[in-house]
């Protein structure tokens, strides 16, 4: 899966719906399922994408 390919918009929106997901799979005590593991590695990923796209556009922020 190519996700640097997304948009930002596109990444944004799939962060949203994985942690609301991994947050309805726990309400429902389903963390000990592998796929709860696996989203949350994925929303990770997202994640990391989603900072590093902001850090290369705001770059008086770098510093911090």
């Amino acid at each position: 899966m190519n996700l640097e390919a997304m948009s930002s918009k596109q990444i944004s929106d799939i962060e949203q719906q994985v942690s609301n997901l991994i947050n309805n799979m726990r309400k429902a005590k389903l963390n000990e399922e592998p796929i709860y593991a696996m989203l949350q590695q994925f929303e990770r990923e997202l994640s990391e994408i989603r900072r590093r796209r902001f850090d290369e556009k705001q770059s008086e922020y770098s510093s911090y």
